[in-house]
């Protein structure tokens, strides 16, 4: 939290608006090359009160979308002395991290600080104090940053949500072999183990039998592992799952999405028809987070399972028109959620209708990126 002169109150945080141009240090260089004396605006000050100890400020930077920590932006403050002259100009460089700290700063009295990346002034902190040998910390931002979440990947034959994850930074994350059922059911079967990971992701074409619903021979434990993922999104924990993994979700919270067919059959809903769908962004904070109102999503394979309806505690973050086949009858679904997400307990499930990695795009990173955000 950034510490505050008692008679200025909080440091303010400004935002500039994408785009905008502000005279900072390309400015400064501009009268620098032009010569200073002893006369001109820029003179050797008397800013450093005796007896004091400087201070510092430390901050950290994200990228204006909020995608990533930034390196190499320029922060600034200039010091400026008691009859209101700027006699220097403090200048550090964030780190691979986004972190920085501007050090040396005269003690007892409030800096304004600029963050630029380019030519555009990306944030402004204003009259943030500094006491006597304070080192003041300002509020990270939001940002998004793989390293501190804990993944864990059920693998399938139908989506790669690992090669979305390597593209979007994640280094470490835990592979569960989904096509073997007992390494399924092992892991699945330990929630304390479940518990260590923030977001478990169900890849379409895992294996289900067995594991989500009674096997051939008509095995009963596959309630112990719907259990435990219930107990853990009600614990805290987070769930996303694609494509024909919406069992997952239907078996798990039945009330919350009616997808197409009979809900009491497994993998009834198995109607989509291959389709490019300009879908648009229902999500009012996802679209400001995007900077776009639609976006196209390819169902590249069949049989993939519509959402007719979503309970009113869903959040549709992606609507579209999608068509569907029962035998040789052709459905129109007008207004179709395509991305979803609810809360359980501490927790919330995620689930797209389309497959993540035939769609991953830029734009699509940033789509996973927000709902790993809300998850």
């Amino acid at each position: 939290m950034a510490q505050q002169h008692p008679s200025t109150g909080t440091a303010r945080r400004t935002v500039e608006a994408a785009g905008r141009r502000t005279w900072g240090l390309a400015g400064l260089a501009l009268v620098f090359a032009a010569g200073c004396n002893d006369t001109s605006f820029f003179v050797k000050g008397d800013g450093e009160p005796e007896g004091l100890v400087p201070g510092a400020i430390q901050g950290r930077t994200c990228d204006p979308v909020g995608s990533n920590w930034l390196a190499d932006a320029t922060v600034y403050t200039h010091l400026i002395d008691d009859a209101g002259r700027l006699y220097e100009t403090k200048t550090v460089y964030s780190d691979r991290d986004g972190k920085w700290t501007l050090e040396g700063l005269p003690a007892e009295r409030s800096y304004d600080i600029y963050v630029q990346y380019g030519v555009d002034v990306i944030e402004r902190f204003e009259d943030v104090w500094v006491g006597d040998g304070d080192l003041v910390l300002l509020d990270e931002p939001p940002c998004f940053d793989p390293l501190a979440l804990d993944v864990a990947v059920i693998t399938g034959d139908y989506d790669r949500f690992d090669l979305v994850l390597d593209n979007m930074g994640f280094a470490n994350y835990q592979l569960i072999d989904g096509l073997t059922v007992l390494e399924v059911t092992d892991f699945l079967g330990n929630l304390e183990g479940m518990q260590q990971y923030d977001i478990i992701f169900f890849n379409g074409g895992m294996i289900e039998e067995g594991v989500l619903y009674p096997d051939a021979a008509g095995s009963t434990t596959p309630e112990i592992y719907l259990e435990n993922i219930r107990q853990y999104v009600r614990g805290g924990g987070s769930v996303y799952a694609s494509d024909w993994a919406y069992d997952v979700v239907e078996l798990a919270w039945p009330e919350r999405l009616d997808f197409v067919g009979d809900d009491a059959v497994v993998d009834a809903a198995q109607l989509g028809e291959y389709d490019l769908v300009d879908a648009n962004i229902s999500d009012a904070a996802l679209s400001e987070w995007l900077g776009e109102s639609s976006m196209r999503v390819e169902y590249d394979l069949p049989v993939w399972p519509p959402i007719e309806a979503a309970d009113e505690a869903v959040t549709v973050h992606m609507r579209g028109g999608v068509e569907y086949r029962i035998g040789t009858e052709n459905y129109a679904l007008v207004d179709s959620p395509l991305l979803v997400s609810f809360s359980s307990g501490d927790g919330r499930v995620g689930f797209s209708t389309f497959r993540v990695a035939r769609n991953a795009t830029q734009e699509l990173n940033l789509v996973l990126q927000y709902m790993m955000y809300n998850l």
